[in-house]
């Protein structure tokens, strides 16, 4: 069934405007994306999904007002599908539209009560907003429904972190992980509790959410990033090793890699993986200063003076380059 959103919705179109936020994130669309977008909706104009699609591509591409104007067109053809609301919560809220995210998400709720998916989201929104009393309460209405809601759960010990009362957010994230074992993220942050209060006992977390999705990237590096800081070099280099196996883009692995490397002088070792960083990453000024550190261990002066230079092209604050370079000008 097809509704017509009224005033609420349309009126947040025209709702104030500020810049858009700057995302690292790659496009998952291009120009020629929405191109094609744009003629099939010419010929299919009251098509939600193709709108929804577009707002999508708009969004990746950080065009907010793109993104806010397909899929508000969305929900106005179609306003009883959460999805195009979650996606333009998100919008508002990376252009720092928070009033609206909310509006956004409640009217979401008002027409769809049962949503689950949308219950979790709007619990979010407010945790984003640090609006914890919101959020607590929208996790108690999803345990008066399922006293085992795993997500629910899960959101409470967010919003008990996020308030610093650890102890009960460890006890919400615990019985999140005994509900649903898969739970990775909660893996993740009960390690990471535990490695705040330097307790050993976060490395079997970390092991957990590895058992889990041996093949996640974020637990691979939790549990390297543990054992880097635990005196556990050559386990840290090995899982490191491995990173790169399982995701040869994954550039953090080479460059903690070639650090602990370095820290065992094992400086070939370590100028191999700063020279694949910096291969896979060409715009990334940190590769090339630790393949330019990784030179001049070595004695190729030259090599890294030309490293050095180039971390600075790509980035002419960056201190260390700046430092590093006029320490061999003279050599």
């Amino acid at each position: 069934m097809r509704y017509i959103v009224g005033i609420v919705i349309l009126c947040l179109l025209w709702a104030c405007k500020s810049e858009p936020v700057v995302s690292d994130t790659m496009p998952a669309y291009t120009d020629d994306g929405i191109a094609e977008l744009s003629q099939m909706i010419a010929k299919d104009s009251i098509n939600d999904k193709l709108y929804y699609k577009r707002g999508e591509a708009y969004y990746n591409l950080e065009n907010y007002d793109g993104a806010i104007y397909d899929l508000i067109r969305a929900i106005n053809i179609d306003s009883l599908q959460y999805p195009y609301y979650h996606l333009l919560t998100d919008v508002f809220l990376d252009y720092y539209r928070s009033k609206e995210a909310v509006l956004t998400m409640e009217r979401c709720i008002e027409l769809m009560p049962d949503s689950r998916p949308s219950l979790l989201k709007l619990s979010e929104v407010y945790l984003i907003l640090k609006q914890y009393e919101e959020s607590m309460g929208i996790c108690n209405i999803l345990l008066s429904r399922d006293k085992q809601d795993p997500e629910a759960y899960f959101m409470l010990g967010m919003n008990y972190r996020a308030q610093e009362d650890i102890d009960r957010s460890i006890n919400a994230f615990q019985t999140a992980t005994e509900l649903n074992p898969d739970m990775v993220d909660a893996w993740l942050i009960l390690g990471q509790l535990y490695e705040e209060k330097g307790d050993p006992i976060a490395i079997e977390y970390y092991n957990s959410a590895v058992n889990v999705n041996p093949n996640n990237i974020a637990a691979l590096h939790s549990k390297a990033f543990y054992l880097q800081n635990n005196n556990k070099i050559n386990e840290a280099i090995q899982l490191y090793r491995h990173m790169s196996t399982v995701d040869k883009y994954y550039t953090d692995a080479y460059l903690n890699c070639g650090i602990l490397y370095l820290t065992l002088d094992s400086t070939e070792r370590a100028l191999e993986q700063f020279d694949i960083m910096a291969k896979t990453k060409l715009d990334s000024p940190i590769a090339y200063y630790y393949r330019g550190q990784a030179h001049q261990g070595l004695g190729n002066i030259e090599a890294a003076k030309e490293d050095y230079t180039t971390a600075l092209n790509l980035n002419p604050d960056y201190k260390k380059a700046k430092i590093a370079l006029s320490s061999i000008s003279e050599i």
